[in-house]
């Protein structure tokens, strides 16, 4: 689907990225030059189980979940993805291989993204693109080593309240399911957490 692309948005893709590293005036417009749009309705995957990712995508408006589907069809949500955060199945991105998750829209999505051609180019070349991949991935190794902490140190109560302090935004645009396939506990559990906070 075509569409021009909103300077709010590259507003908001500059103001997260920058956060990372100074990106130059003359990078930025070749960051822009090779930026496309893509939208996706609610339900609709960004990347399925077995397929091989191709983009790099940033969320301007939407949320996602990523998950994984066990042997005995159980989905396991392993994170949330909304506004202002990079979208991949980053490993299997980076490394062209089929991905292990799937990433699906929760909401009717809005996302802008570079092919992985164009993302090894940016690598190759100005030292910001290196200094904001390698610290982005940092920020994604801490997120995932936290979670493993909380699944084994924290209680079902705990984990919901990190939830909400984490992602404080969402939890009224999202199924109540969803919510406690991330925290690894049934709806009903959740129910009784939410009561019980109340």
């Amino acid at each position: 689907m075509m569409k021009n692309i909103e300077q709010k948005w590259l507003n908001m893709v500059y103001s997260v990225l920058s956060n990372f590293a100074e990106i130059p005036p003359e990078e930025w417009e070749k960051g822009i030059s090779k930026r496309r749009y893509l939208h996706l309705k609610k339900n609709e995957y960004f990347v399925k189980e077995g397929s091989i990712p191709d983009k790099m995508a940033f969320i301007v408006s939407g949320i996602f979940r990523v998950f994984y589907i066990t042997e005995a069809g159980e989905e396991k949500i392993l994170v949330f993805r909304a506004e202002g955060r990079m979208l991949s199945a980053f490993s299997a991105f980076l490394e062209n291989q089929t991905s292990r998750f799937y990433i699906q829209a929760l909401e009717d999505a809005d996302l802008l993204y570079i092919g992985v051609d164009d993302y090894e180019k940016f690598l190759s070349g100005n030292k910001c693109w290196q200094t904001i991949s390698a610290k982005y991935m940092e920020m994604l190794f801490v997120e995932k080593e936290n979670r493993e902490r909380e699944f084994l140190s924290d209680d079902a109560e705990t984990r919901y309240k990190n939830f909400i302090i984490k992602y404080p935004d969402i939890e009224n645009r999202i199924r109540q399911y969803h919510i406690a396939s991330y925290l690894g506990i049934t709806p009903v559990a959740l129910s009784r957490i939410r009561k019980k906070m109340k």
